[in-house]
C-alpha cells in the first residue's frame, strides 16, 4: 500500500470518529444552536426560620433570693432586715438606700450616701452597682438561695435611728419637768461600784480602748479615794 492510499483510509477512518473537543472550547452562540435544552440549576430549599424564644415569666418563688440582715454595731445600733430579696437584682446601693430611710444625722437630715458603708465580713464591699449575688461569687452553698445573709453597715461620722430621733422631743418635754431625785446623790453615789463601771463604759466608747479606759478608770477611783 502506498503512502498516498494509506492517508486516506487514515482520514476516512477518522471522520467515523466522533469529534472531541477541547473542554475550555467556547461555542458562538450566534452561529452554532444550542444543542441541548440550558436548564438551570435547582436553587437549594430555603433554611427553616429558627423559632423565636419566647421569655417565660417566672414563676412566683423561682428567682434564687435570700433573707438579708443588715445589722450596725455602733453608732447607731441598727438592725433590720429584707426578706425573700433576689440575689441578681438586689445591689450594694439598694442596701445604701435602706439604711438612710432608717436613720438621720445629728441635725435630723438625711445622712450622704457616700458616708454609708456596707461591710461584708467585717470587710467594704467597693463600689454600688455590685449584686448580692457578685459579693457571695466565692460562696457556691449560699447562691443556691433560702439563706440567710448578714450585712454590716458603718455611717462615717456617726447618725442615729430615725425611731430614736423622733423620740428625743419626748423625752426633752420630760426633762422639763422636775422630778424628786430618787436613790444616793453626791458623794454617795462615788462610793458605789455602778458609779466607776459607767465612768469606764463612756470612757471606752470615747476612747475606743478598752484597756486605757480601765487603766483611767482605776486611776480616777484612786484619786479620789485618796483624797478622803
Amino acid at each position: 500500500m502506498s503512502e498516498l492510499a494509506f492517508a486516506k483510509s487514515f482520514l476516512s477512518s477518522l471522520d467515523l470518529r466522533p469529534i472531541k473537543i477541547r473542554a475550555d472550547h467556547v461555542f458562538d452562540p450566534e452561529q452554532v444552536g444550542l444543542r441541548v435544552p440550558y436548564t438551570l440549576p435547582r436553587l437549594q430549599a430555603p433554611h427553616p426560620e429558627m423559632p423565636k424564644k419566647t421569655k417565660q415569666a417566672q414563676a412566683p418563688g423561682a428567682s434564687k433570693s435570700v433573707n438579708i440582715k443588715v445589722k450596725s454595731a455602733r453608732n447607731p445600733a441598727l438592725e433590720f432586715s429584707l426578706t425573700n430579696a433576689p440575689i441578681t437584682t438586689t445591689t450594694v446601693s439598694d442596701l445604701k438606700d435602706a439604711v438612710r430611710e432608717r436613720v438621720v444625722d445629728a441635725q435630723g437630715n438625711p445622712v450622704a450616701l457616700d458616708k454609708i458603708k456596707i461591710l461584708y465580713r467585717r470587710k467594704p464591699v467597693p463600689g454600688t452597682g455590685k449584686t448580692v449575688a457578685e459579693v457571695l461569687s466565692d460562696e457556691p452553698e449560699m447562691l443556691t438561695g433560702g439563706k440567710e445573709v448578714e450585712f454590716g453597715v458603718m455611717i462615717i461620722g456617726g447618725a442615729q435611728a430615725v425611731e430614736a430621733a423622733e423620740s428625743q422631743p419626748e423625752v426633752a418635754q420630760e426633762q422639763d419637768v422636775p422630778k424628786p431625785a430618787v436613790g444616793p446623790s453626791g458623794t454617795e453615789v462615788l462610793k458605789t461600784e455602778a458609779f466607776w463601771e459607767d465612768l469606764q463604759g463612756f470612757m471606752e466608747q470615747r476612747l475606743k480602748d478598752a484597756d486605757e479606759a480601765k487603766r483611767l478608770a482605776v486611776l480616777f477611783k484612786n484619786a479620789w479615794s485618796s483624797g478622803q
